[in-house]
């Protein structure tokens, strides 16, 4: 819970290869719009804001300084969410 780092993570990825790329927190990544891109490439930030991009276009994601808080129940535990959620602690092959 306390990693310092950006996920790029794939939308809608249609095969088991389409995989998240973590990288440091500290990285900034350019991604360039090849010049002769023929298809639609929008950027979108959290699902939240989708921007066009064309042809030759630029973009930098790179993380922000301000931290993010997030609201849980009191009774909130992430590690209980994962074990949970992802079977750990549980007896193997049930």
């Amino acid at each position: 819970p306390k990693l310092d780092a950006i996920a790029l993570v794939p939308m809608f990825p249609h095969t088991l290869s389409s995989r998240p790329i973590v990288v440091d927190g500290k990285s900034e990544i350019k991604i360039v719009i090849q010049a002769d891109n023929k298809m639609p490439a929008p950027v979108t930030c959290d699902g939240q804001e989708v921007i066009p991009t064309r042809p030759g276009d630029v973009v930098y994601v790179r993380k922000k300084p301000h931290k993010m808080t997030m609201i849980h129940p009191a009774d909130h535990s992430f590690y209980a969410s994962c074990r949970d959620k992802l079977g750990w602690g549980g007896k193997l092959g049930s």
